[in-house]
């Protein structure tokens, strides 16, 4: 069907062309998207396609009711076949001519950035893993499963052993009932998704019947021995395979999840708008790491679309690292740029790889193209990898090659060896920006002989997997606190390892509460700061803060989330000084054990009755009543004779300040608590309340303020800023509504 071009009729144009819109899609893209069962393929399958943006008023920088920005689809992108009889540049001029448009493209090929076919199954991974330090970064961690890597390939034999338990999986739209249970326009993307235009050529050689987005991401390349192919496969073990399980190889991130997202068909062709919709998929999937292994034809600007830009864009705004290959290019070819989508300069987050030759010192590998926007380069040559397991092959793997260039290697398998690099990184600390990842790889990376050419093929060097996981830093977060009291807004907190200060930052005043984010440096990175095994202490606002926090070792996530600390004002010294209001205080006893009054020396006169709260005593038939010492009155009006050190009591005294020696209590001194109100003094030391009354059921603690004359109040699971207090004073009264009895014990 032809577009019926409208010349443009006042104001109204741009709204009859938005609401002509859908017709107008729905019938030009019926030839991409039929199903051809029983059909012609060759007459069903389109010619060509072409990549189109109309104006829907929506931007990629406005956020929909979710809060999440635009799909690609929102923005106005749509793929179009050309019709029957007419040529894609025809067609595109005409579309670039109406005023709904706001590009209009061909839409470029992609193909696998290095086909291997040379089968092979040896343990020769350590010549190429030591060169990028692989075995000094599993020493300190191997891969977590919470880091989630969507590989943008020719799908992957999701059966292959190597990815038992490591593959990404969407759990609502899990089955295989043409249903699409989670409205993500993908049916039935249990592992992933497949993007791949239908085009005569794959309707006839891959079997293909549909354009739609499908869950069928099985790997088809290859078909012999002769023949593997398995270029997603390969690419997906690189990063993956499973490591130290006594089969097969080893990836370089051993635990993660591989999601799937196939472009590329049976025989190793895609269309680069596919690329970006996978892009686009792996990201609202959760993907913190997209591997491109596939890249366009090096100086095809075609290429460089507004799809693929919106896509990286995407990406970007969302964190996620997208790592591309730089492409390769064969013997004499002039055609040595990188290739996109790695030919991009302007995305932080994407990482072009070009390929060393690990089989000579890692120096420039002859295939890969280089040029100014090449982040890393990686070893490429005679890898081993994964291969799927219905080809014929004894056992399921190969060493890669690509005899028909005259090379033995490929920047596609040079990029799963960054990715998998990140993957590890993110897995030593889940919590920090790409930035930081990619910063410390470029700190780390190893610098590269210059190549003959005299251009920059290696960006910040050759990778180094052990330094750049070792100078990962720890993260940690919460909210900083004096006396467990929210501080002020740009209040100093630093961190302190064996004395040396290895991070420092502000903290952050949101109304009444406060937060803080620090990033402990690694000694990789800062000689004397973090290893494992280390204290870590944060100081707030020039006081050491509680709780310390110890530098994890293998294995371990260097990210502390929801961790408060408090510095805490000096304890009591060698003289205890407590204030008394001239009316009724609350005070504690730091004499010896004693009969009153005689045991109470130092209460200012004249003091006439004292009351000790007994939660036993009973009191019109319920427990929980005072015990009184009358002064004054004959031994028989008192019940309270004996006062014990540490206990608390109310006594109507003269204004003024009682000082007594500091009785220094031993740890571990218990105090039995019963259901109710208690009173009760604190020995241990200056803690949290949630930490003090650990394992003690309690509605409420209070603190009578002597100075003030007022009542203070802690509710557990109130927040900070609403609670008069948070923590627990050595040598000060407290009063504790327990519902089951507890032993306290303090130290």
């Amino acid at each position: 069907m032809q577009i019926e071009r409208i010349e443009p009729r006042g104001g109204c144009v741009r709204a009859r062309w938005l609401g002509i819109l859908a017709l107008v899609l729905a019938a030009t893209t019926g030839a991409a998207t039929n199903h051809l069962d029983g059909a012609d393929v060759s007459a069903a399958a389109p010619e060509a396609y072409v990549d189109v943006q109309f104006d829907t008023g929506v931007s990629a920088q406005q956020l929909r009711a979710d809060g999440l920005p635009p799909t690609l689809e929102e923005q106005g992108f749509r793929r179009l076949a050309v019709p029957p009889g007419r040529t894609a540049d025809d067609y595109l001029a005409e579309l670039r001519a109406r005023p709904d448009v706001i590009s209009a493209v061909e839409d470029a090929p992609v193909y696998a950035a290095g086909l291997p076919n040379d089968p092979y199954y040896g343990p020769n991974q350590a010549q190429y893993l030591a060169l990028t330090g692989a075995p000094g970064a599993w020493d300190i961690h191997t891969g977590s499963n919470q880091v989630i890597v969507a590989v943008i390939d020719s799908g992957l034999d999701v059966t292959h052993p190597e990815f038992a338990g490591r593959l990404w999986e969407n759990q609502i739209d899990n089955k295989s009932d043409g249903v699409d249970r989670d409205g993500n326009k993908c049916t039935n993307d249990r592992y992933g998704c497949r993007y791949v235009s239908l085009t005569t050529a794959n309707a006839a050689l891959c079997g293909y019947t549909s354009s739609l987005p499908t869950g069928q991401v099985l790997d088809d390349m290859g078909s012999s021995p002769t023949n593997i192919g398995s270029h997603g496969t390969l690419v997906a073990g690189i990063i993956g395979a499973a490591g130290n399980n006594g089969q097969g190889i080893a990836g370089v991130a051993w635990n993660v999840r591989l999601m799937t997202v196939k472009v590329l068909d049976c025989q190793g062709e895609g269309r680069m708008p596919d690329v970006a919709d996978g892009i686009e998929y792996a990201v609202r999937n959760g993907a913190r790491i997209i591997n491109v292994s596939v890249a366009s034809k090096p100086g095809d600007q075609e290429a460089d679309s507004p799809r693929l830009r919106a896509a990286l864009q995407l990406a970007q705004d969302q964190g996620v690292i997208v790592v591309a290959a730089a492409g390769n290019h064969p013997l004499g070819s002039a055609q040595v740029g990188t290739a996109y989508p790695a030919a991009y300069t302007e995305f932080a987050n994407l990482i072009a790889v070009g390929a060393s030759n690990n089989l000579n010192d890692n120096i420039w590998a002859a295939y890969s193209n280089y040029g100014p926007a090449i982040d890393f380069a990686a070893p490429g040559n005679k890898l081993v990898s994964t291969t799927r397991t219905d080809i014929g092959l004894a056992n399921p793997y190969a060493e890669i090659g690509d005899a028909r260039d005259g090379y033995d290697g490929g920047t596609s398998y040079s990029t799963p060896l960054v990715s998998g690099m990140f993957a590890l990184m993110m897995s030593r600390n889940s919590n920090l920006s790409a930035a930081d990842y990619i910063k410390a790889a470029r700190d780390a990376a190893t610098p590269a002989e210059p190549a003959p050419h005299g251009q920059n093929w290696a960006g910040s060097g050759i990778i180094n997997m052990a330094a750049s996981v070792a100078r990962i830093p720890m993260s940690i977060s919460g909210a900083p606190l004096k006396d467990w009291k929210d501080v002020p807004g740009g209040t100093a907190v630093q961190a302190i390892v064996d004395g040396a200060e290895c991070g420092s930052t502000v903290a952050q005043a949101f109304g009444r509460a406060s937060t803080y984010s620090i990033k402990v440096k690694s000694a990789a990175e800062a000689p004397g700061c973090g290893l494992p095994g280390r204290t870590v202490q944060l100081y707030v606002a020039g006081s050491p803060a509680k709780p310390t926090f110890t530098w994890g070792g293998a294995n371990q996530d260097l990210s502390l989330l929801g961790k408060d600390v408090s510095s805490v004002s000096p304890g009591p010294g060698a003289l205890v000084v407590q204030q008394l209001n001239g009316q009724w205080s609350n005070i504690v006893h730091l004499e010896p054990t004693g009969n009153l009054p005689g045991a109470a020396p130092g209460l200012p006169t004249p003091w006439n009755v004292i009351y000790r709260w007994d939660p036993l005593k009973m009191f019109l038939d319920k427990p929980g009543g005072y015990r009184r010492f009358a002064r004054l009155a004959p031994a028989y009006a008192s019940d309270y004779l004996q006062i014990q050190q540490y206990d608390t009591y109310w006594v109507d005294a003269p204004a003024s300040n009682m000082s007594s020696l500091n009785p220094n209590p031993p740890p571990g001194r218990t105090v039995a608590l019963e259901p109710g109100w208690n009173n009760f003094t604190y020995t241990g030391t200056a803690r949290a309340v949630s930490e003090a009354l650990a394992g003690v059921k309690y509605t409420q603690v209070l603190q009578f303020d002597n100075p003030t004359n007022t009542w203070l109040s802690h509710l557990p699971g109130q927040p900070r800023y609403l609670n008069d207090f948070n923590g627990l004073f050595q040598l000060k009264s407290y009063w504790v509504f327990v519902t089951e009895p507890a032993t306290l014990v303090m130290n």
